[in-house]
């Protein structure tokens, strides 16, 4: 199962983290787009003595218009001003929410007492240029371009938001400007000094499906400029995942939530990024931590019967299934009713499993691969006929693999020994095992196994009396097999029923053969007291 399909089960996670950077990382999260961490960052950091309360009431201002929630947007931007009166983004806030109620002039009123607050900082321009940008940016180019080139003039170039929201409006419509853009605010936060954050993220997240290696080249960059950033942490290990770089993605992750400003849900990820990455004892491990600190988190009953199978431990995989599809309200999704029926399944609970595989046929009748197992599982539960018709259902899709065919051979097989001996409906189930057990030699003339299913066909057609058809195929089977020493040991049980078989067949032919071959079945069965009374009688 792909891990992006685990993530997206998670997305809606109950968030908690303890924002050590305190209200910074929720400006971090909200400029890298993270808008939900943001929030709770902010709303927690909020009374904390460091936090710059003017800024946390604009942030959470802005989540508040991007969730059109503009009452409660106005009384942030509101309370952010009376927090500080000199921080200039409450009142470019305030008439943002302006221009959204088609209120120009007012708008204008608020942006000229942002400048006023401090005239020499050109980044209050990029954000009235921004405000103007959210509200409209067909209605208000000229205001845009007019602040933002203002804002770059007085920077004499070297304004690093300025690039950012240039890169901002042209991000969907051409990646690689944008990425050029992002890179100009990069260098110029270097010059000064600083590390920006937001442009890094922002490359990343628009340039990555462009150049995926150029893009995790960037992240490392910011990365190695600060390797103690949650940010960076998690902004790298998610891209190495976007690129299926599983290793390297579950090592940052694990990084990152060793760092004391991840997120709960971070841990989920991380669960189930070690279970992609094959580390099953460690993914058990974070899932049941999890459970164990808050058991409403149900998904990971999900990771633990994903890794319990993985590890072929069915009754723990049964276990966290049936805590998974008992748990009230819990989504289940059709992978979950197929792994949960492998495991029923495999327990041999043939019944259970094909209750449940069916429910995931019928969630999504387009899943090819589930009808062999639905197959397989009726043949185990003594439904031969069932189990025909739904793999022949199978084939019917298009499917014909040598796989497919044989075992469609088989499950003919099996149906066929549960008719009366003598009867024309085991003959003609018989003949139409023997059709795809044909097929299959056409496709693969050097498989044994294939001889020995279409020999097994052949005596349960002759009522279980060996005959010349059957003799044919299994001496076939013997040469193929013979001509790889290693078979002896790995093929021995169908050695042993051929040489038993065809010793039984050649009494009435030649009596020399068949003494040979009930030696060689001694060889591999020694105490075999009626074999051995047979060579003797010959």
């Amino acid at each position: 199962m792909k891990l992006k399909f685990l993530f997206s089960l998670m997305l809606g996670a109950a968030l908690s983290a303890s924002a050590q950077g305190g209200y910074q990382d929720g400006v971090d999260n909200y400029n890298a787009g993270r808008l939900d961490v943001a929030k709770v960052i902010l709303d927690n950091t909020l009374n904390d003595a460091s936090t710059d309360k003017a800024v946390s009431y604009f942030y959470l201002g802005c989540i508040d218009i991007d969730g059109k929630n503009y009452a409660s947007a106005k009384t942030n931007f509101e309370k952010g001003l009376k927090a500080n009166h000199s921080y200039p983004n409450n009142y470019i806030g305030l008439g943002e929410l302006a221009l959204i109620s088609g209120h120009k002039s007012e708008a204008e009123d608020y942006f000229k007492k942002a400048i006023n607050t401090n005239k020499k900082n050109p980044a209050i321009l990029v954000d009235v240029a921004r405000a103007y940008w959210n509200a409209n940016p067909v209605a208000y180019q000229k205001e845009i371009e007019k602040n933002i080139n203002k804002a770059l003039k007085d920077s004499k170039n070297s304004e690093p938001s300025a690039y950012v929201l240039q890169g901002d409006m042209v991000a969907k419509q051409d990646p690689g400007e944008a990425a050029g853009k992002y890179e100009m605010a990069i260098s110029q936060a270097q010059e000064k000094g600083h590390v920006n954050r937001e442009a890094y993220v922002k490359y990343a997240n628009t340039y990555f499906h462009v150049n995926r290696a150029y893009t995790i080249d960037k992240l490392k960059e910011f990365y190695d400029l600060e390797p103690n950033s949650a940010l960076a942490q998690r902004e790298l290990a998610e891209k190495y995942y976007d690129n299926g770089q599983m290793g390297s993605a579950w090592k940052m992750y694990e990084k990152y939530v060793q760092n004391p400003n991840h997120f709960r849900r971070d841990e989920q990820r991380y669960a189930g990024l070690l279970y992609s990455a094959g580390e099953y004892d460690q993914s058990i491990e974070w899932a049941n931590k999890i459970l164990k600190e808050d058991p409403t988190v149900y998904m990971m009953y999900r990771i633990l019967m994903l890794n319990k199978a993985a590890q072929k431990d069915w009754t723990g995989a049964v276990e966290a299934a049936d805590k998974l599809f008992n748990y009230p309200g819990a989504t289940i999704v059709v992978n979950d009713y197929e792994v949960y029926g492998d495991a029923l399944s495999q327990m041999g609970r043939a019944d259970e499993a094909i209750a449940v595989y069916e429910k995931a046929i019928e969630l999504n009748p387009d899943k090819q691969e589930l009808l062999p197992k639905l197959s397989a599982v009726y043949d185990r539960a003594g439904q031969e006929a069932k189990s025909v018709e739904i793999y022949k259902k199978y084939l019917d899709m298009g499917n014909g693999s040598v796989n497919d065919l044989f075992n469609m051979g088989r499950r003919y097989y099996s149906l066929a020994r549960t008719m009366p001996e003598d009867s024309e409906e085991r003959v003609a189930t018989c003949d139409e095992g023997l059709k795809y057990v044909d097929m299959a030699i056409e496709k693969v003339p050097s498989n044994g196994i294939l001889y020995y299913y279409q020999g097994q066909l052949y005596l349960a057609r002759n009522n279980n009396v060996p005959d010349a058809q059957m003799a044919k195929s299994l001496e076939k089977m013997i040469s193929i097999f013979d001509e790889s020493t290693e078979n002896l040991s790995s093929r021995k049980s169908y050695y042993m029923t051929a040489y038993y078989l065809l010793g039984i067949y050649y009494i009435d032919v030649d009596k020399a053969v068949a003494k040979s071959y009930f030696e060689k079945y001694l060889t591999l069965d020694p105490d075999d007291e009626k074999a051995r009374k047979l060579v003797e009688s010959l």
